[in-house]
């Protein structure tokens, strides 16, 4: 048995398992609240259906002004055609032509009515959607500021554990050989180096740490006859608070940015939460984690969804040819 061993080492590690969390678990609760708070996803609903409106009417008032443009000519052929009948005293068609440009009358002053309420409704959703974007910018500004109050909060209590080491005790087991002691075994190299990876990787997990100074006390070591050894080791590691931790944090707390990807089968028009992003079958937006209105157009059809985006993701919205 090997007693009050004092192994001292400097290293900087990096780990690929599964994270130890930062936060505490009053500090996620802190969080999870921030989150629910802000979970309501009317607005974004609203917004969606406040700029499918905009984008029907719209359409439609394009689709009325080129109808009446052949409404006109049609009207302008009726009238030429009840001119020239009439001079030659013929009337054959007198009673038609007049009904066809009462008729196509008709229409373009209904499509000119409906223009006309197209525009004052357009105008009164612009309205709406501008208070909108507003509203939804405010309180994704608030729910970003709560979160950075969090993170900020986090790190300061991170950094203040930081300046004091931090006490680990872990128990493990080591494969040396059975024809050296328990003494050799914990001074090689490949052993200490073992112990720096077990105690960082049970406190941070895959962080990337840095450590000026670790030191090892071995409280117990037992070894059998093939050098299999089971150990009980107290570690004080003195940590560098550097820009992985700061990042996991951010993480953590949700305030991260990513990369997403648009994707569409067209040259579309992307829109989040009712601004464009971009144009084109790709479109790269960074966005940081939360619930987005994502609105894509092509010429007369458009695709639209609302997203819980919690990291990066690709999205694809396809129009039919």
């Amino acid at each position: 048995m090997l007693k009050k061993a004092i192994i001292l080492i400097s290293v900087g590690v990096s780990f690929c398992t599964q994270a130890t969390p930062l936060l505490t678990k009053a500090e996620q609760e802190q969080v999870s609240s921030v989150r629910e708070q802000f979970n309501d996803t009317a607005e974004l609903q609203k917004l969606t259906k406040v700029n499918s409106s905009i984008f029907t009417l719209t359409n439609q008032t394009s689709q009325l002004k080129a109808s009446i443009v052949n409404e006109r000519k049609a009207y302008q052929e009726y009238q030429q055609k009840l001119s020239k009948e009439m001079l030659s005293g013929t009337e054959e068609n007198t009673n038609y032509y007049f009904e066809s440009m009462k008729k196509t009358s008709n229409k373009i002053k209904t499509s000119n009515d409906t223009i006309h309420k197209n525009t004052t409704l357009v105008a009164q959703y612009n309205t709406e959607l501008e208070k909108l974007n507003h509203s939804i910018r405010q309180s994704k500004n608030v729910y970003s500021d709560k979160l950075t109050a969090i993170k900020n909060s986090v790190v300061t209590r991170i950094k203040t554990e930081f300046s004091k080491p931090l006490p680990i005790k872990i128990d493990g087991k080591l494969q040396c050989s059975p024809y050296e002691s328990i003494r050799a075994c914990f001074e090689s190299k490949q052993t200490t180096s073992k112990l720096v990876n077990d105690a960082i990787e049970s406190r941070f997990g895959q962080i990337d740490i840095t450590s000026s100074t670790n030191q090892f006390t071995v409280n117990s070591a037992r070894m059998d006859f093939e050098g299999n050894v089971d150990y009980n080791v107290s570690f004080n590691l003195f940590v560098q608070y550097n820009e992985q931790i700061n990042a996991q944090i951010m993480k953590e707390v949700g305030i991260n940015s990513f990369d997403i990807m648009l994707v569409s089968n067209k040259d579309a028009v992307f829109y989040i939460d009712g601004l464009p992003v971009g144009n084109g079958n790709n479109v790269s937006v960074k966005v940081s984690k939360g619930k987005y209105s994502i609105l894509a157009k092509f010429d007369d059809k458009q695709e639209s969804s609302i997203q819980n985006i919690t990291s990066p993701v690709s999205l694809t919205y396809n129009f039919s040819s």
